[in-house]
């Protein structure tokens, strides 16, 4: 579990093409298919089918929290614990194939859960998994890509999270209406296996290669699975991650204040979306009919979006395209809270697209340029707490205010969460300011490639 600084710094800063790229973000679109198909399309329909019809939201709520709690003690640890691993196969993938075997067993369980609290404790069991395979794969991206091309490459994670969403809400939805929910869960697990081999196939790790030669892969293995060798090493992790170390590192705290902002804006719009189709803009019944092509827009503004943002980021530097991305996620916010008819808001939908999908790719290049590159995964893990504790934070924080605005006008509430939601985007885009963009992540960059206004040192 330990490596020497050289191990653990060691990485490939040769250029990579958009083949690579393009294999390394394969196990992000296949989680993301996974995730979209089993949380929007199979977990819903399976937890109705055990509990009373009253209580199904709450019982999905139960999971969805308890989920989100072993997401930001687990992802971190995973993290770290690759930043220190030494193994024939590298540090960061013997974790991600681990993780992903274990994932894709429960995967496959679900279709014989015959009760609610064994789906509850499956899926919680799933998360685990997954979380510690996600760790070690965050820190994949600074480990193999040079400085200058992380733009790009976070631009094709942001897409690969978008279009796997899409692709896993759709296709989960045409099983369970075919009646077919095992088939649903088939193809999630068999989406992140594909992804994940041609990730894992295709990233020829250095850092954290053993090195000699004389370590057979099967020998490694069997002293890896010893609990003396891991005993140490997890006491030492759980300390590492949690050390008060972090807070010295301010550019980092203030990024993780801005993504917080952001993603709260956005967790704030999307649970209410339908309310306030249904009230605010009076279509009642018809609601969930136009909900549909409206999300279909932003989706795909933000999918196009995604490579361009990320690559934009070699041009306008990251924290520029990040604070520009809230800024245009604030102006597609207010024009929600006013506008007049469900027509009005296709038109609307194109900024808060644009703000989606170049913020993915933007922040992801931003914090792979703050995070300190021998310990990416542990920084990178941390950041998911943000990412998981945004929701969470903003429907306890949305839901009350439109519960009480609406008491004076029914309706109205639902274009206050959207004002609220501006306000989000103003201070994630007023943090992003406060982040001093590493040098490094200039320096490595062509001269024409180098954010306006950069002159050499």
């Amino acid at each position: 579990m330990t490596s020497s600084p050289t191990e653990a710094r060691a990485g490939p800063r040769t250029g990579m093409g958009l083949r690579d790229l393009g294999a390394m973000s394969a196990y992000w679109f296949g989680l993301s298919i996974t995730w979209g198909s089993l949380t929007t399309i199979v977990l819903p329909r399976l937890v109705e089918q055990f509990v009373p019809a009253a209580i199904k939201t709450s019982a999905l709520s139960l999971i969805g929290a308890l989920q989100a709690l072993v997401s930001i003690i687990v992802q971190p640890m995973s993290g770290a614990a690759s930043d220190h691993l030494v193994t024939p196969w590298g540090r960061r993938r013997p974790l991600m194939v681990a993780g992903v075997a274990v994932q894709t067993v429960l995967i496959v369980l679900l279709t014989v859960a015959g009760a609610y609290w064994a789906i509850l404790v499956v899926m919680l069991g799933i998360e685990l998994a997954s979380n510690t395979a996600q760790g070690p794969y965050q820190g994949l991206l600074p480990d193999m890509v040079p400085p200058g091309e992380r733009g790009l490459a976070s631009g094709f994670l942001g897409a690969g999270l978008l279009a796997g969403q899409v692709v896993g809400v759709a296709l989960g939805g045409v099983a369970l209406a075919a009646g077919d929910v095992s088939l649903a869960v088939s193809f999630s697990a068999g989406a992140l296996v594909v992804g994940t081999v041609v990730t894992v196939a295709t990233m020829r790790e250095t850092a954290g290669r053993a090195g000699g030669g004389r370590l057979e892969p099967v020998d490694w293995v069997r002293e890896l699975l010893h609990p003396s060798r891991w005993a140490t090493p997890i006491r030492r992790i759980v300390l590492e991650v949690w050390g008060r170390d972090v807070l010295e590192h301010r550019d980092y705290l203030w990024l993780l204040a801005s993504r917080l902002a952001i993603l709260m804006a956005a967790g704030t719009l999307q649970p209410f979306a339908y309310y306030y189709l249904e009230d605010a803009l009076g279509l009642g019944a018809n609601a969930g009919l136009a909900f549909v092509p409206l999300a279909g827009l932003v989706a795909l503004v933000a999918l196009v979006s995604a490579v361009p943002g990320g690559a934009m980021t070699a041009h306008w530097g990251r924290v520029r395209t990040v604070a520009l991305s809230a800024a245009s996620g604030l102006v597609g916010a207010l024009l929600f809270a006013v506008a007049p008819n469900y027509p009005s808001l296709f038109l609307i939908a194109i900024p808060f697209g644009l703000a989606l999908g170049v913020f993915l790719s933007a922040d992801w290049a931003l914090l792979t340029d703050v995070a300190p590159l021998d310990q990416a995964g542990r920084y990178l893990g941390l950041s998911n707490t943000v990412t998981a504790g945004a929701g969470f934070l903003a429907v306890a924080l949305g839901g009350p205010i439109a519960d009480l605005v609406n008491r004076f006008r029914f309706g109205l509430g639902y274009r206050a969460i959207f004002v609220l939601a501006a306000i989000e985007f103003a201070v994630g885009a007023w943090g992003v300011l406060h982040v001093h963009e590493p040098r490094i992540g200039v320096a490595a960059l062509g001269p024409d490639e180098r954010p306006l206004g950069t002159g050499d040192a």
